[in-house]
């Protein structure tokens, strides 16, 4: 969830002062003049429940901002002031347990788009769009609350061309849309709004798919008390009635994704009883746990470093305000595979705590931290002999997890530690599961600058989708960036399914820039398995030492001065 984010307060008087000091450090203090002119624009416009008591509508209105991020602000459209009334009834209504999940579905406009040659004497299904900006090409501005480092990622957030404008389109125009090669796109809005929680956008872009939309823009913010407001601009509905499309919506949240229409249902907490049992007892002794300082925070959990029986350790909680089924089983199926693993290149398991209400895993300590602020935070750019060896142990610690059967699902360099002399270690299995546990598997479950394109396409995936996610790894590794850094997380993802890859730099050694290939190719059956990525890349580093001009003395220099980095 978004922290607020507090901003210096202008000159303008309004909101009131007083207002102001009761409520200094939401998200949008410093943008009381969009207030203002959304305010003055709903007086002059004769809202009712603004001209009939206009200093406490001023003051209902202050406290709806600042709830939300400073975002928020800068993307309204004060042309379409009364989107602020409706954003606030639907956390009104969302208040309410009894009405959560909240949908709220209304027609914006039809737009011409232009029908493929090859598919215009087609039938054309309800989520085959290819207008501008539609999830089959174009650009699509969108925002992505869904932790994507560390539980949280900055996004452009942006808020253009909700037109409301209904425009009918009678059965002549789109005869002739049709002889012209165009179809009529119907454009519709779907807010959503319910308890924050992780993973939580990856299950709505999953939900819109199932119903048949294409998301052409995306726009999420968090409360400062826990809740979401979710905007979604969507084409794939044919028509531009709103009450069959509601309908869909909540039939198939219902039907096929119960943790958003009932986070505490009884499936979930069988699936609790089930890890549990499995996992026995696992209990650390808390008389012997000392907590020290917090060295990260995600989107339901906070990681601390500590000691037990003397050793250094992590302490990862899951935080109490975040305690429901959805968020149990991750942490219990974490647990589960941890306990079940034992391999130099994978975090070691100390135990946990699950008969209190907040849940601890306790694992070792790694020095070094992450593998993704290593790279940025700091600006290392590694050699190619340390790239080398720092993605062999990534790679023997997937080739063990893939042995035992088990698929990450969320490979990614936040997701890897350091240790001393540049030890990798594979952490952070919230997600990860046996394959054998229900089938084939088809939830939208990882992060989407990693994600393999079957998983965003929600088919059915397997260990290779964790090949694809080292592939980005690898490529960070080579450049020290950050995947799609000028697209916003949902642009990059709907990007990768069209095809899009990363830009690999010309300099690279040819054999790991065919190997980065073969590991993101679209077709899953071409990547490489973790044991033939590993022994490609020890060939590379065998024959990078055995070199007649390779510099023993810069490798051992570089050598030292990242690993004196990675003890800050």
């Amino acid at each position: 969830m978004d922290d607020g984010i507090e901003e210096g307060v202008g000159e303008s008087s309004w909101p009131p002062a007083a207002a102001a000091a009761a409520d200094s450090g939401g998200g949008g203090g410093g943008y009381t003049d969009i207030r203002k002119e959304i305010f003055d624009r709903l007086m002059a416009k004769g809202i009712e429940e603004v001209v009939s008591d206009p200093p406490a509508f001023r003051e209902q209105l202050h406290r709806h901002f600042e709830r939300l991020p400073a975002s928020y602000s800068i993307d309204l459209d004060v042309e379409k002031a009364e989107d602020v009334l409706l954003h606030r009834r639907i956390l009104d209504e969302c208040a309410d347990p009894d009405k959560r999940p909240v949908f709220h579905v209304r027609f914006l406009r039809c737009m011409e788009a232009p029908v493929p040659v090859d598919s215009q004497d087609k039938a054309q299904g309800p989520s085959t769009s290819t207008g501008e900006n539609a999830n089959t090409g174009g650009s699509l501005p969108s925002t992505l609350r869904e932790a994507e480092i560390g539980g949280s990622e900055p996004c452009e957030r942006m808020m253009d061309d909700l037109s409301l404008e209904r425009r009918k389109v009678d059965d002549d125009s789109e005869a002739s849309s049709a002889r012209r090669g165009v179809k009529i796109l119907y454009i519709h809005e779907i807010i959503f709004s319910m308890l924050d929680k992780t993973k939580l956008l990856a299950q709505l872009s999953a939900l819109l798919s199932e119903v048949g939309l294409n998301i052409r823009e995306a726009h999420v913010f968090s409360t400062t008390d826990g809740f979401c407001l979710d905007v979604f601009v969507v084409d794939g509905w044919e028509t531009e009635e709103t009450d069959g499309l509601l309908q869909s919506l909540k039939e198939t949240a219902a039907r096929n994704h119960a943790s958003l229409s009932n986070p505490t249902n009884s499936a979930a907490s069988e699936r609790i009883l089930e890890l549990q049992e499995q996992i026995g007892d696992s209990n650390v002794d808390r008389s012997f746990l000392q907590i020290r300082e917090k060295i990260a925070s995600g989107s339901s959990g906070d990681l601390f470093r500590g000691t037990y029986h003397g050793m250094d350790v992590a302490i990862k909680f899951l935080r109490a305000e975040h305690v429901n089924d959805s968020s149990k089983v991750e942490f219990l199926q974490e647990i589960m595979i941890l306990k079940s693993v034992n391999h130099d290149n994978v975090v070691r398991f100390y135990g946990a705590c699950t008969k209190q209400r907040k849940y601890v895993i306790v694992t070792e300590y790694m020095p070094g931290g992450n593998l993704y602020d290593f790279l940025r935070k700091q600006k290392n750019t590694l050699d190619l002999t340390m790239v080398l060896r720092i993605a062999i142990g990534i790679s023997k610690g997937m080739d063990y997890l893939h042995q035992n059967n088990i698929v990450h699902r969320d490979l990614k360099t936040a997701n890897l530690l350091l240790g001393s002399d540049h030890v990798v270690k594979i952490a952070d299995f919230g997600v990860s599961r046996h394959p054998s546990q229900e089938g084939d598997m088809t939830a939208e479950t990882g992060t989407y600058r990693w994600m393999a394109p079957e998983v965003i396409n929600h088919k059915p995936y397997d260990q290779r989708a964790d090949v694809f996610s080292f592939a980005i790894v690898l490529w960070e590794l080579a450049t020290s960036k950050i995947p799609y850094e000028h697209l916003t997380p949902l642009q990059a993802a709907l990007g990768v399914r069209q095809g899009m890859r990363l830009d690999i730099p010309s300099g690279l050694h040819p054999q790991l820039s065919k190997l980065i290939q073969q590991c993101w190719d679209e077709n899953p059956n071409v990547r490489p398995s973790f044991a033939e990525i590993t022994a490609e890349l020890e060939d590379m580093l065998r024959h990078l030492h055995q070199a007649p001009n390779s510099s023993k003395g810069s490798n051992r220099q570089s050598k030292a001065k990242v690993h004196k980095k990675s003890q800050r």
